[in-house]
């Protein structure tokens, strides 16, 4: 069975600096080392789906405005 990482180095054409944990049911949150971003993805099949992150509740996101940057929460 491949890994997550192998999945995503194959995918992206690199070798990719990521951390996972665990979200239970078939989930796993994805941290990529070199952007910052996380995104909760689903395997199936050799196959990884990115799952729509609004199912989380009470996470904060930074946007910046022209008056500088603002903290929102969603939930």
């Amino acid at each position: 069975m491949s890994t997550t990482k192998s999945i995503l180095d194959k995918y992206l054409g690199k070798d990719t600096r990521i951390t996972e944990k665990d979200a239970g049911n078939g989930f796993k949150e994805v941290c990529d080392l070199d952007t910052g971003d996380c995104y909760t993805v689903r395997l199936k099949d050799g196959l990884i789906e990115r799952v729509d992150n609004t199912m989380r509740q009470f996470k904060k996101v930074q946007v910046e405005t022209k008056s500088g940057i603002k903290t929102l929460l969603n939930g």
